[in-house]
Order: structure tokens, then sequence, then C-alpha cells
């Protein structure tokens, strides 16, 4: 019997690490209706502390190893859906809901990525079974496209089930051993980055729910500050684990974070204003999600070759996404080959030994989190560009990108900036292979 429970536990921890990025998600954007705060507060705080969570808790003191942030982040998750789910009755536990859902979301999967890492090291992976969790996700899906006056309540409350599960299961297991000297010290400059991130985020992603311009102009001002305020950390803080890290590793992790940033926020924005605000769960959700499925019996015919295979297969879906008709086959292809990318990039840092060993796959987050930060930060400016260009202003943008049926000119802008976001990856991918070159080259000289 304890064994099945356990067995459940690990496919719905399994299904809530992997879906706990989008469904939180697409749940709080539809309770936006872009005139009260009270509406938008619930996706904002679940975005912001998301993608800034990884940042604080390797900014303060504390010994808590991935097994202990991973209780606490099934808690801090559990309390989240029962905020959301008391959120259909009183609408501000909504706003509590967001938080600690997002404090979930940041910390879930670097933990139990970490400790299914540990466990495989130890020969005590537990495996999954397709059937419970093919299972668990039709009943996700089906509470997913609920009417909507039952959609919230009944998502919540089976997202909360598998909380609840997933404790269990974690509470069974008290044999995660960690040495001190493999957790590592906190640093002041991941404060910095957190609060900083924090203030940005919550200026970008507010001015665009609530089309006010003047807040995106605050953004800007305060982006250019912390380039500067970056430019002078780079100096006082020398000993950052990038520095432990080979270049071109760090650097295929940065874009990696930019593809999940171009995956999820560009094109779900660039479909808003193509195809309409209705189209996006079927335009950019639902290839999503297939591809992000798919990716695991498919890294198996590439295991070999996984990361060339895997830039390709992005390339090849960003070439695809320029060709608007087959705008939801690039999405399904960059999702598949991310996904693929990003198991590679989990392997390699599991096994670099210059870091902690605890602490592995948090770097890995936190490189990952400041790539997609930053691609979106330069996203948006680069779209401020363009609409100066063309004598339009920011809030037009912003109407653009949330019509509920799209217009010629929300197509022809929206059509720009495609063009735009999509070479900005491309010259990532490519900037990588000249950092690839330039390190084979220096070897030859030294050999």
């Amino acid at each position: 019997m304890r064994r099945n429970l356990n067995l459940i536990g690990q496919c719905a921890l399994s299904i809530i690490s992997t879906t706990i990025i989008i469904i939180p998600f697409m749940l709080f954007i539809q309770l936006s209706n872009g005139s009260n705060w009270s509406t938008i507060l619930p996706f904002i705080l679940f975005y912001i502390f998301r993608m800034t969570g990884i940042f604080f808790i390797r900014g303060i003191k504390t010994t808590l190893n991935s097994y202990s942030l991973l209780k606490i982040s099934l808690i801090s998750g559990l309390l989240g859906c029962i905020f959301s789910v008391l959120g259909s009755t009183y609408f501000p536990m909504y706003i509590l809901g967001g938080f600690f859902l997002g404090l979930s979301g940041a910390w879930l999967p670097p933990s139990n990525t970490s400790l299914n890492i540990y466990l495989k090291k130890q020969n005590e992976k537990q495996k999954n079974s397709n059937i419970i969790s093919l299972i668990m996700i039709a009943i996700l899906g089906i509470t997913m496209f609920s009417p909507i006056n039952f959609r919230y309540s009944l998502c919540f409350s089976f997202y909360g089930l598998l909380y609840i599960i997933s404790l269990y299961m974690v509470y069974q297991y008290s044999g995660y051993k960690i040495a001190s000297h493999d957790l590592e010290e906190s640093k002041n400059s991941y404060l910095v980055l957190f609060f900083s991130f924090l203030f940005l985020l919550f200026l970008l992603r507010s001015s665009r729910l609530m089309l006010n311009s003047e807040e995106f102009d605050y953004f800007i001002y305060g982006y250019i500050f912390f380039i500067i305020l970056g430019v002078i950390m780079l100096f006082i803080f020398k000993s950052h684990e990038e520095k432990r890290l080979p270049r071109s590793l760090s650097f295929l992790t940065i874009i990696n974070g930019s593809l999940g940033n171009y995956l999820f926020l560009f094109c779900s924005l660039y479909a808003s204003g193509y195809y309409g605000r209705e189209a996006v769960a079927f335009k950019v959700y639902l290839p999503y999600v297939l591809g992000m499925f798919l990716s695991t019996p498919t890294k198996k015919f590439i295991f070999k070759n996984m990361k060339n295979y895997s830039l390709l297969g992005v390339i090849v879906g960003l070439v695809t996404i320029l060709a608007t008709p087959f705008f939801s086959l690039g999405i399904f292809l960059i999702s598949l080959f991310k996904s693929i990318l990003n198991s590679w990039l989990t392997i390699q840092y599991s096994e670099t030994e210059s870091l902690p060993m605890d602490k592995r796959i948090w770097v890995k987050y936190t490189i990952q989190n400041i790539g997609s930060i930053s691609h979106q930060f330069i996203l948006m400016i680069l779209a401020s560009v363009i609409l100066t260009s063309d004598k339009k202003t920011v809030k037009e943008f912003f109407i653009y990108s949330s019509r509920a049926v799209s217009t010629h000119n929300s197509m022809v802008i929206m059509q720009s900036w495609n063009h735009i976001a999509t070479a900005l990856i491309l010259l990532l991918v490519a900037m990588y292979y000249l950092i690839i070159l330039k390190i084979q080259y220096s070897t030859k000289d030294i050999l």
C-alpha cells in the first residue's frame, strides 16, 4: 500500500514540477480585466516571485538543502492552492494564492531536480507510472477547460490534491545527506538581483496589464540604472559561480532561459496581437505543452548528441515561426528541443565538480533566470523602439497585444516584432557557436 502511495506521489510531484510554470500562469492571467489592481496582482505576484525566488533563497543566510527547500516549496504551493480556492468566494484571496504559488514555482523545479539526481546516484530513483501520470494530466486538463464558474475552484482543488500527495511521498524519505562543504554561503549580490528584478518586473508586467505607458517609462529608467549598477557589481563581487563554469556552458544556459521567455511571453503576446486573445491557448499553450511532454521519448533517440540536435531543432523552430502560417508548428518544435536542451544542461551541471554538489542545479536556474529576465527586458525595449519609429505609442502596443480580435495594424506591428525577436534568439545561438570556435582555436594554440 505504502509503495503504491509513493508511486502516485512521485507521479504527482513530477506533474507539478513540470506544470507549475504554465498552469497558474494561464489561470491568473485570465483574472485580469486591465482596469483593477486586485485582478492583476495574482498574476503579477505569481510571475515576479517565480522568476526571482531563486535569487532570494541564494541571497539569505540559511542552511537549507535541496530536500528541505523541496518540502518548503510544496507547503508553499499547497497554501497557494488553498488561498486560490478561497478566491472563488472572496477574490482578494487570489493575491495570496499568486504569491505562494510563485514561491513554489521558483523553488520546486530546482530542488526536485536536485533530489532526483541525488537519488539516481544512490540507486534509489523511484519510477513513474505512465498510466497514473496520464490520468492525472487528463483530470487536470478537464478542470482547466471546465466552465468558468467552476474552473478555478476545480483546478486549484485538484492541483492542491497533487501537492498533498507529493508532500506525503516526500516526507516518507529521510535519507538525503549532504555535508556542509556541499552547501554554499549566501551572497549579497543575489539579494541585490532579487530586489532589482522584483522591482523592474513589477513595473513591466503591471504597465502592460494596466495599459500604463508612464509606468513603462519608469521601467526603462529603472533598467538603465540597473545596467549601471550591474557594471559596478561586476567589479565588487568577483567570486560568482560563473567563474567556476565553462563560458560556453554559462552562455548556453542564458540561451536556454531566453528561449523560455521567447516561448512563453513573446509568443503569447504575438499570438494575441496577430490572431486574437482567444487563440493563444491553442496557438501557443497547447503546442508548448505537447512539445514539453514529447521531449522525454524523443531525447532517447538523440541521446548521444543531444546538444547539437536540440540546437538544430530550435533553429528550425525559430525559422518556422517566421513563416506565420506555421506558427504553432514552430512553437511545438522549439518547446520540444528546448526541453531536450534543458535536460542536457541539467546533466552537465550535475557533473560540474567545481560547484557545491547540492547547489549545482540551483546555479543552473540562477543563470537561466538571469537570461530569461534580461531577454524580456531587451525585447520590450526593442518593441518600444519599433513603435517610436512607426510613430505609435507604447499604450497602443499594449492594446494591440491584448485584443480579443486582431486588426490589420496589430498584425503589422506584431509581424515586425516577430522578425526582431526571432532574430535576437538566432543571434544568441550564433554567438554561442562563435564562443565554441574561439575556445577550440585557443586550445589548438596551446597544443
